[in-house]
């Protein structure tokens, strides 16, 4: 082990330094805008430029246990009244345990600068505690006061970094998880401490706590032990290793071979590092960066965040050593005169001075001229490596090609240097000398340009706890999405989420999930919630949205709106003061295609405001109140007696006119379904064409009817504040096509959060959630922090999901995700093909993240077999 003691992010080197590490939040901005791309460039570019000498910057993926997964996605829910969920959750248990499940943790480790005499003092401290474990004694440890004053030199250091970059103080228990990771990677991983697990009682000798570890370049080590005459040898790591595996695998290769058949063995064939712990052996490669292209554009550039695109996981390091710009600049006139040497000696000869003379100095010139630019300006000498690993050698070996191969085409070069493996491992741990063959590698950069490689850029997705919703599709392996919907409002945010994407992207599947998710998780332990509703406009004329609500669990009230209603939508029964003069006044100017302002309009108004001080209200006593008003010679009240009653004898009208229906009222039932297929509706067009006034009339009560629908809705989700509800307005285009009906879901989105509600919206287009040319349009889109972006073929559409998303419309690569990448729909795919892709989609989760990943079904057969908005789907995701 490299350390000797540890005290919070503090730790002791067996070489007489003082190591603090920080816990660095990865920004998760890999599929963000150019700005946001540029903005974290000038944070890295910054962070960089604080550095001073050496500093480590490592990257790591952790196993995440399905254990861990199941405990967060149960957190809080009262699992003895929500038996499907129960079931679901141990379902689900199976499957994770199939999948190699990851995340991506950063950080960063920076030696403390040290006074002479300190420095001095910890070389004889190191040493002495060698020596005591050498004579079997316990060394002394560091004391209370020296650990004081190293804490507060740690934070001190930390608080003068820019705070561009979000860190804190790693913990005891995280930085000896770096260790146990780095011996266990694809075993029994240790889990990373989290919460209240990341701290931990004691002070110091918690790194005996790691055991032993064998390294073997190759494997051959283990094969040597078994045939040793002499029994073997004990190796492993402890205080007292001082070496980078100079006390290794020695002895054991003095032993006799046994009855075994031996030939040559190419010492390129064996360029992976075998690290064996009592938990098995875990077959690692380690890859040196070599080469990088001569120039570097941004975006285009960021190697370190490309990582996160592969199938599996790949830790990485740098090893920093930064310079002034000063002293930097010195090396350069040295090199400059050197150059310019060789022009002297190239002099006689007939060919002239090589291209490469000329190209080197070119280079050099640009160099220095960006060195001494700015006295901020710092050189990076930059020493980078990766890790892969398998469960054998053979898929470490493919893997590390993988990579390899990957970056070739894109001028970088990664290099498994023979008999190198054990020292870059080393190399990976906080704490360790540089090895030599890093700093063989070293690169020598500008700090922008070395922060167009994008460290700590990758990041997860969605909540820390909450039912499993999804998968991240960039994150190496595979990463669990948790979603808790009732976040938002606890967190005085919104609940609510928008949806977008072209037919048969996989939109409604997913909001489908998101209605399971509450129904299945809604009943709480501790919290404002006692259970999770949700209310659903079902528009569809199979009635897909009633029969998945009756699949899920709960019970499912359903109000059929034709005409054979059973259930009144009178608003002057249905609603109460205020807000029954507003809502019956929206429903009808835009029934009976009145301007608020107009005359009629305000005669109607004033009708509304006198029926209901009435004892018993109802659009019955609206007409006759208006035809009263007419009779004495009101032409106005006349005109709008007429037009209700018009209307009062249309079949569909029944829903509205008819006493002796029962309104509507809070239900018990978890979930509460409108189907509404029997009502036309206008089309798009013909709204963006302003023909209401030569519209059927079916089309015009519909549009009508369905925002008298949603103000109910309203009600019902804001009835209980004890309760999480939901409202789901799938195609919500027939809302927010209309000022009224947009208003009213700017309203839900405004002020769901107090009443413990949300929205779900979705659309074919970013226009359907609202209208950028109206400003409550903008708003309401703005407010919406949760959204999902799936297929978009046509490019025009894509850059506007784009631009919804947050991201930079003209970006090419996130262009050809949305329109060709998410859940393809090639012909040339087969149809099990298309569907283990199905549901891909580009998500912005509650914080800002966004990135790739794919929606799960729910581990339930009974919801699943109805998910799907096709006939005859497959159930498999």
């Amino acid at each position: 082990m490299p350390i000797r003691h540890v005290a919070g992010n503090v730790m002791w080197t067996v070489h007489g330094q003082v190591w603090a590490v920080y816990r660095v939040a990865g920004s998760g901005g890999g599929d963000t805008s150019r700005r946001s791309k540029d903005r974290r460039l000038g944070q890295l570019e910054a962070l960089v430029k604080s550095l001073t000498g050496e500093s480590m910057l490592l990257s790591l993926c952790p196993a995440v246990d399905p254990e861990s997964v199941l405990a967060k996605m149960t957190t809080g829910i009262d699992l003895t009244v929500s038996a499907r969920y129960r079931e679901s959750t141990e379902l689900l248990r199976g499957q994770l345990e199939q999948l190699e499940l990851t995340g991506r943790t950063d950080w960063l480790a920076v030696p403390l600068p040290l006074a002479r005499g300190e420095a001095v003092r910890e070389v004889f401290a190191a040493a002495r505690a060698d020596v005591a474990l050498q004579l079997g004694l316990l060394p002394r440890p560091v004391s209370a006061r020296e650990e004081g004053e190293r804490l507060a030199q740690a934070e001190r250091m930390a608080s003068m970094w820019p705070s561009g970059i979000a860190l804190r103080a790693a913990t005891t228990p995280e930085i000896l998880w770096i260790y146990g990771h780095s011996a266990r990677r694809g075993l029994l991983e240790p889990v990373l401490p989290e919460g209240e697990q990341a701290r931990r009682r004691g002070r110091g000798r918690g790194a005996a706590s790691l055991g032993q570890v064998a390294l073997a370049e190759g494997g051959n080590l283990l094969e040597d032990l078994e045939d040793d005459d002499d029994g073997g040898v004990n190796v492993g790591w402890g205080p007292h290793r001082t070496g980078h595996g100079a006390v290794h695998g020695r002895a054991g290769r003095r032993g006799r071979r046994r009855g075994r058949k031996t030939g040559p063995v190419s010492p390129f064939a064996r360029r992976w590092l075998e690290v064996t712990t009592e938990w098995g052996p875990s077959y690692q490669v380690m890859l040196a960066l070599a080469e990088m292209p001569e120039a570097f554009v941004f975006p285009g550039s960021e190697y370190l965040a490309s990582l996160d695109a592969f199938s599996f996981p790949v830790d990485w390091v740098v090893r920093l050593h930064v310079s002034s710009g000063a002293e930097a600049e010195a090396k350069t006139r040295r090199q400059a005169r050197e150059l310019a040497h060789q022009y002297a000696e190239y002099e006689g000869e007939s060919a002239g001075v090589p291209a490469s003379v000329d190209k080197a100095v070119g280079g050099l010139d640009e160099y220095r001229e960006r060195l001494t630019a700015s006295s901020t300006e710092v050189e990076v000498r930059a020493m980078a490596a990766l890790c892969v690993w398998g469960g054998t050698p053979e898929e470490a070996e493919r893997r590390a090609g993988e990579l390899a191969g990957h970056f070739a085409g894109n001028e970088y070069t990664f290099a498994r240097p023979r008999g190198e493996q054990e020292n870059l491992w080393y190399g990976m741990l906080p704490g360790t000398r540089t090895p030599q063959v890093m700093a063989q590698y070293a690169q020598y950069l500008l700090a922008r340009d070395f922060a167009m490689a994008a460290p700590f850029n990758g990041g997860g997705l969605g909540d820390s706890t909450g039912p499993l919703f999804g998968l991240q599709l960039a994150g190496g392996g595979v990463r669990p999405v948790l979603t808790d919907w009732t976040r938002g409002p606890r967190e005085n945010t919104s609940a609510t989420a928008a949806f977008i994407g072209e037919l048969g992207a996989g939109k409604s599947t997913a909001m489908k999930a998101a209605v399971y998710s509450v129904l299945a998780a809604g009943r709480r332990t501790r919290g404002s919630y006692r259970r999770g509703r949700v209310v659903i406009v079902d528009r569809t004329p199979r009635q897909e949205w009633l029969r998945y609500a009756q699949a899920c669990p709960g019970q499912t009230e359903c109000i059929t709106i034709d005409d054979h209603a059973r259930i009144s939508l009178d608003p002057l029964r249905t609603f109460t003061g205020r807000e029954a003069q507003r809502f019956t006044e929206s429903f009808l100017t835009l029934l009976l295609g009145l301007a608020p302002m107009s005359d009629e309009g305000i005669a109607l108004s004033e009708a509304i405001e006198t029926v209901l001080a009435q004892p018993h209200p109802s659009m019955r006593v609206l007409v006759e109140e208006l035809t009263n008003r007419g009779t004495l010679g009101d032409a106005c009240s006349a005109m709008a007696a007429r037009r209700l009653s018009a209307v009062r004898r249309k079949d569909l009208a029944r829903a509205v006119f008819d006493e002796t229906l029962p309104v509507v009222r809070g239900s018990s039932a978890d979930t509460l379904v409108f189907s509404v297929a029997s009502l036309a509706l206008p089309t798009k067009s013909e709204l963006r064409e302003g023909r209401l006034e030569k519209m059927e009339f079916e089309k015009v009560f519909g549009r009508a009817v369905m925002y008298l629908i949603a103000a109910l809705c309203r009600k019902i989700v804001y009835a209980d504040l004890d309760e999480f509800a939901l409202v789901v307005w799938d195609e919500c285009w027939w809302l927010t096509s209309s000022p009224e009906g947009l208003a009213l879901a700017l309203e839900l989105v405004r002020d769901g959060r107090k009443h413990g509600a949300g929205a779900l919206f979705g659309g074919h287009d970013d226009e359907d959630i609202g209208s950028g040319d109206l400003e409550d349009g903008q708003i309401l889109r703005g407010l919406i922090p949760r959204k999902f972006v799936f297929r978009h073929t046509d490019v025009t559409l894509a850059r506007r999901a784009l631009t919804f998303l947050g991201c930079d419309p003209n970006d090419q690569d996130l262009l050809a995700l949305v329109t060709t990448g998410l859940s393809p729909n090639s012909p040339e795919l087969s149809d099990d093909e298309r569907a283990a892709r199905a549901g891909e989609c580009l998500h912005r989760d509650l914080t800002g993240r966004i990135g790739a990943m794919q929606i799960t079904l729910p581990a339930d057969e009974q919801a699943v077999a109805h998910i799907h908005s096709q006939p005859l789907q497959s159930t498999t995701a």
